[in-house]
């Protein structure tokens, strides 16, 4: 498989082939206008496209015979120098299309891989992208030089039939290569799992909120509008693949951070998934989830489902999670909003671009907290300034009455701060009661 040329201001001409199945036609629409943004987002022009209604790959090819001269013809008649299917291809059928069509043949997973290799900008999005590429890639290295091995094959001087010639011992080197790249790439990228764990063991003392949804959902702009953070915030496609961690001021509540994180799609590529697992780590480490979702898409109930996936595979399904249906002013769907709402024991509405709803989600973050606070009465030396200093800004002080030379308070603290004051040594924890 040849990779897509190098992308300059001028876009690629491309056909998409869809390959939906029969029982999801009536999501063949908005799966088209997702492509279709994607390859526009990859900076591909969409001169054409081929449907194919079916249930699972047909033969070598995926498609059927008639599709596949269908498939040609367009190709020719409309110009494009490359075809994109929605789906996942083997390196067999990917071979095998692009003998029929005369074209580069891409899939789904490469569309994806493409776009965050446009997008990433840090060093650890470089190298996550760069590793889920080369895994990608590994597997198909044999297709590179299969020219090679057929005019080995095909009788030429010394030619014996079998794959020995030139080709196969290139196979085997740019094999070696690779594996030794992705070794590379996988130590790089551990060196800074290794420093964000510290980064977030340093956030201990923290109530940790993560951002997650559907790409495009308006996390960025929400971030903004809650934060000020200043976040990098575009209506397209995966605009932010880096982590970015602010304050988050609440009235009730100190010592809250927010991250805005990677968007999800419908079959997010596990080795992306993988090379991203350092980055994903803010949403597994997370006391709460704020699942952002477009309520102005048609496919909404999709893009929840495929979050909610990802969430799982990622192990992050368990934690606490509030549901804000954004994009409030333009809603698509009152009342699949509406359904939704009373799914999700905690949702609000909000928009992020005009201000409705923060109000609410802010109030929604500080009962989450509220939920995980615990109650306690606590005794220490009134002459401790320093400790009497640290609880006050740490925790919410109900009642405040001094023994002698004892201070004696009644506090609101989270669980992190209950576990730091029971082993302090010069404090007594005389009550502790849930309050959540």
């Amino acid at each position: 498989m040849k990779e897509p040329q190098p992308t300059s201001r001028d876009s690629i001409p491309a056909v998409l082939v869809m390959t939906t199945p029969t029982d999801k036609r009536e999501e063949e629409a908005d799966r088209a206008a997702e492509m279709t943004s994607l390859l526009d987002t990859a900076k591909r022009s969409l001169v054409g496209r081929l449907l194919q209604h079916c249930e699972r790959p047909i033969g070598a090819t995926y498609i059927g015979s008639g599709k596949m001269e269908e498939l040609a013809k367009l190709v020719k008649e409309r110009g494009a120098d490359e075809v994109w299917f929605d789906c996942c291809l083997s390196p067999k059928q990917q071979n095998n299309l692009e003998e029929a069509v005369q074209r580069p043949v891409f899939d789904y997973e490469w569309l994806i891989l493409e776009i965050f290799a446009i997008n990433a900008r840090t060093e650890e999005a470089r190298l996550a992208v760069e590793l889920a590429r080369s895994e990608y890639l590994k597997g198909r290295l044999r297709r590179l030089w299969t020219h090679l091995d057929r005019q080995r094959a095909g009788g030429g001087p010394g030619g014996s039939g079998f794959l020995t010639g030139t080709g196969e011992k290139q196979i085997e080197m740019d094999r070696r290569d690779v594996r030794q790249r992705i070794q590379v790439l996988k130590d790089k990228l551990d060196a800074i799992a290794g420093r964000r764990e510290r980064m977030v063991a340093g956030r201990a003392d923290c109530f940790k909120v993560a951002l997650v949804g559907y790409t495009n959902a308006g996390k960025s702009t929400l971030m903004n509008a809650l934060t000020n953070a200043g976040v990098l915030a575009e209506d397209r496609l995966f605009a932010t693949l880096d982590t970015r961690t602010a304050r988050l001021h609440l009235e009730r509540h100190s010592h809250v951070v927010i991250s805005d994180t990677v968007g999800f799609i419908r079959d997010l590529p596990p080795k992306l998934i993988a090379s991203f697992h350092a980055t994903l780590a803010e949403v597994r480490e997370a006391d709460l989830l704020i699942h952002v979702v477009d309520s102005s898409a048609h496919a909404m109930e999709q893009q929840i489902a495929a979050v909610e996936e990802v969430l799982t595979t990622i192990t992050a399904d368990k934690v606490p999670a509030i549901v804000a249906f954004n994009k409030a002013d333009r809603v698509y769907s009152k009342a699949l909003v509406g359904s939704f709402r009373k799914r999700y024991r905690h949702a609000v509405s909000v928009s992020a671009l005009t201000g409705l709803g923060l109000t609410e989600l802010k109030e929604a973050i500080s009962q989450a907290i509220d939920r995980r606070q615990s109650r306690l009465t606590v005794r220490f030396s009134a002459a401790d300034g320093a400790l009497g200093a640290f609880i006050r800004s740490r925790a919410r002080i109900e009642s405040e009455l001094y023994e002698g030379d004892d201070a004696i308070l009644t506090i609101l603290a989270d669980e992190h701060l209950t576990a730091e004051l029971r082993d302090h040594p010069k404090l007594v924890v005389a009550a502790s009661v849930a309050v959540g």
